[in-house]
């Protein structure tokens, strides 16, 4: 009686092995087994875990590019706020700096009320309206004299200038930092990655 033979099959899809291969084997696995050492392209992943690893050392290598970012940002602010009462009580916390950027919106319409401001920034009225009136005192917005809109407020030149000028500095900073090849490597690999498993899921709802 012949002995039979196991078929070996690939633990993936079940489809049997031949020479090493089969058809679900991707390139990687393809180019690992090929005989010959001259068809060997270097500098190749050897399997998903290198891939994995390439991954996080890009991830962590732009996290250090964005740590000298934030650095750079926060000895700025806090040196501003030192000697200018304006950046003084915007960078005072967060809610105050979102509270400036908000009367920066452009249209603006009849402005911000205490009431509508805080619905925006889904906070509670009372503190809203404290920091509006302090707002007002350093005159960064001003009382919508429009008939039944009083109580909301505009902003002023002064706070629109302002609020250019702290998007021209960021814009400046995030490019002086962007030079850095970390940084970069990871913003175009992570736009490639979007975009693979956006396409990925689109062919998964057509095929439904």
């Amino acid at each position: 009686m012949n002995k039979q033979i196991k078929e070996e099959v690939c633990a993936s899809c079940g489809n049997p092995i031949i020479d090493g291969f089969n058809d679900c084997c991707d390139f990687i696995a393809k180019h690992q087994g090929l005989p010959d050492p001259d068809d060997i392209i270097e500098s190749m992943p050897n399997s998903g875990q290198d891939l994995r690893d390439f991954r996080q050392a890009m991830s962590k290598a732009f996290l250090q590019t964005q740590i000298h970012l934030e650095h750079m940002v926060y000895l700025d602010k806090k040196n501003w706020s030192e000697h200018h009462e304006l950046s003084k009580f915007i960078f005072g916390s967060s809610d105050r700096q979102m509270l400036f950027w908000m009367f920066a919106i452009d249209p603006i319409g009849e402005g911000f009320s205490p009431k509508t401001a805080a619905q925006y920034l889904r906070r509670d009225r009372t503190s809203v309206s404290k920091e509006l009136t302090t707002m007002h005192d350093l005159k960064l917005i001003y009382r919508n004299t429009k008939e039944g809109f009083q109580r909301y407020y505009l902003p002023s030149k002064k706070l629109t200038d302002s609020a250019l000028w702290f998007a021209e500095y960021y814009v400046d900073m995030t490019l002086r930092v962007t030079e850095e090849p970390a940084r970069d490597r990871f913003f175009k690999y992570r736009e490639a990655e979007q975009s693979f498993f956006k396409d990925l899921k689109k062919r998964g709802r057509d095929a439904q």
